[in-house]
């Protein structure tokens, strides 16, 4: 272990009360909502894809696929609103069901305009004439939308849904068939904010995705962070399937929550759904600043665990480590400590990361509801690792560091020439790349970049981020190329 490895951030288990959640739908929205709602596989997913024009939502041919609320901005001839898809509603009493129906009707409640989706090919069924009874209940504008109409045959049928007394329209979301006509329907009845209020406001924030291994907690931590059952908790691995992006508030800073899909080994993946989830969050990874590595304290750091701190300090990522469930440790003293132990040798490689200890005990936990310790921690912890990441450091300061390395050991020679490190500078950040300027070019070995590195590390607290470091030969002055031109013509 390295001589700052036994330095972790502990804190005091005191209870989560610095965050806030983001403002609900109608507080100050700039702009308007509008829910995707159905029973189970009419097409809903596919027709959130085909108003966003990305393949945001996960599709497949069978029910239950689309769980937690899913966000996207819809940019339609200058104008834009917010796109919600929402699970299936139905009508058992399966806890699962219950929690996507749960998570449909507050879509409902927050929405502006409600696109009721049916399909043309089953005509309307008795759980669509239930779903129509709620729809009428909330007071919420809707149009139904008879998806699945792929030639004017289906069209012409599409007409019987009139019985459910909205308007309709007969589109085919997989073929885009009447898509601009729905565009034109929707704008027709929401407001219409400028496109870069609309945009400006989903993005805003310091992006932390939480990643890890199926039931590490990731939607109990976020609820808990919301105070809300935001996303869907179940102790079935793979609950969540989607990214989803939530604003979030923590000490007047914005920062955006992205819960992930949890990630297993591929041969545990079986399914071409769960593959696609896998992809989807590694996707996520690439547009985040920051992932928080939730890891299972009861089960320590797994390779599963290493490959993705891995893979996010490769892609240039900040990495925050929080051990979850730490009650279930807690109370053995030596097992603890050995978890910790255990957590900082198997991640040394991400240069001394923050490592949070979390728990979340107590009635309603799942829910957003129970006792949180260490939440307001690892949120700072992030904070700060993203503040790392995007740190310049001024030329002078980096120049006096790297005399003082310098100064304390001399790097070794080059073969039989000596050494000279002239001058240093930060090319980038987010990482930082630091370039230095020597005698000769590629001429330090990797235990002195290591021991530079450590000590800009250390002195700027760069923890749990990747810091580059190229060495180059002294460039030549134009005086000297001039020399070396008429040499040549000589």
């Amino acid at each position: 272990m390295s001589e700052h490895d036994d330095e972790l951030v502990e804190g005091p288990g005191e209870e989560f009360t610095e965050g806030e959640p983001a403002p609900s739908a109608d507080a100050g929205r700039r702009t308007s909502v509008v829910a995707i709602v159905g029973r189970p596989n009419v097409g809903k997913s596919t027709l959130f894809n085909r108003l966003v024009g990305a393949r945001k939502a996960i599709v497949e041919d069978r029910p239950g696929v689309t769980r937690d609320r899913l966000y996207g901005v819809v940019n339609h001839d200058g104008k834009s609103y917010v796109i919600v898809d929402t699970g299936g509603l139905d009508f058992e009493d399966e806890s699962l069901g219950g929690q996507i129906r749960v998570q449909a009707e507050i879509a409902i409640e927050e929405s502006d305009l409600i696109l009721f989706v049916v399909d043309a090919m089953d005509g309307i069924v008795a759980d669509d004439r239930e779903i129509a009874d709620i729809l009428r209940r909330s007071g919420r504008p809707v149009l139904v939308v008879v998806n699945k109409c792929d030639n004017p045959a289906l069209e012409i049928a599409a007409q019987a849904a009139h019985e459910l007394g909205f308007p309709i329209l007969a589109v085919s979301a997989a073929h885009g068939r009447n898509a601009v006509e729905l565009h034109d329907s929707v704008l027709a009845q929401v407001q219409q904010p400028a496109l870069e209020g609309a945009i400006a406001s989903t993005l805003v924030g310091t992006r932390v995705a939480f990643m890890g291994r199926p039931n590490a907690g990731k939607s109990s931590l976020i609820n808990a962070l919301l105070r809300e059952p935001r996303v869907i908790v179940n102790a079935e691995a793979g609950t969540t399937r989607d990214p989803i992006d939530l604003p979030f508030e923590f000490n007047k800073q914005p920062i955006v929550l992205i819960d992930t899909a949890g990630l297993r080994r591929r041969k545990q993946i079986e399914r071409a759904m769960e593959k696609l989830a896998a992809i989807k969050a590694i996707r996520t990874m690439e547009r985040t600043q920051v992932v928080a590595l939730i890891v299972d304290a009861s089960m320590g750091v797994t390779d599963q665990d290493q490959r993705l701190a891995r893979m996010a300090h490769e892609r240039g990522k900040g990495v925050v480590v929080c051990l979850n469930k730490w009650d279930l440790v807690a109370r053995d003293k030596k097992a603890a400590h050995a978890v910790q132990v255990q957590a900082e040798e198997e991640l040394q490689f991400l240069e001394r990361p923050y490592i949070i200890k979390t728990s979340i005990t107590g009635a309603g936990r799942d829910a957003g509801q129970g006792h949180a310790r260490g939440l307001g921690e690892l949120m700072e912890a992030c904070l700060l690792t993203a503040r790392a990441l995007g740190k310049h450091i001024s030329t002078a300061d980096l120049n006096a560091e790297l005399a003082a390395a310098v100064a304390e050991h001399s790097p070794p020679m080059f073969g039989p020439k000596p050494v000279k490190l002239l001058f240093a500078t930060q090319a980038e950040s987010d990482p930082p790349l630091i370039v230095i300027s020597a005698n000769h070019g590629r001429c330090l070995p990797a235990s002195y970049e290591r021991y530079l590195l450590r000590r800009f590390r250390t002195r700027w607290n760069l923890r749990g981020i990747p810091v580059r470091l190229v060495v180059r030969a002294r460039g030549r002055t134009n005086s000297e190329r001039g020399r070396g031109a008429n040499k040549t013509a000589d």
